[in-house]
């Protein structure tokens, strides 16, 4: 998708997890707050690198993200009506906020694919 220009910052991802709500300021400092259900959300294209696809959170352009327990969840290339069946990436870290950025392992590589071909059949 890079090579080919469709990989830009308009490409949205569906994040899904059972982490944490963002973190909040409360007594005592800061506190996070799970609610132990499935919950998805949409971010963008920030970044490419050889292992990771970096999406931002940036609530400024109407994107939300992963936070603390959403590690290994999947990453879906779209969202909406766009949205495929397509994992990307997944959630490996992120900001120490859960508010900017989602960085996902990616498996689409040589590396990934040795690794989960071990446990599924890949296409």
């Amino acid at each position: 998708m890079k090579a080919d220009g469709t990989l830009n910052q308009s490409t949205e991802f569906t994040a899904v997890g059972y982490g944490s709500q963002e973190v909040t300021n409360g007594p005592g400092g800061q506190r996070l707050t799970y609610e132990d259900i499935r919950e998805f959300t949409v971010s963008g294209f920030d970044a490419l690198g050889k292992t990771y696809l970096r999406l931002t959170q940036n609530p400024a352009l109407g994107y939300g993200g992963t936070c603390y327990g959403d590690s290994g969840g999947p990453n879906f290339l779209g969202a909406g009506p766009s949205e495929t069946d397509v994992i990307a990436g997944l959630t490996t870290t992120g900001d120490r906020f859960c508010k900017s950025t989602n960085t996902t392992t990616r498996v689409d590589t040589d590396q990934a694919g040795n690794f989960l071909g071990e446990y599924v059949t890949l296409p």
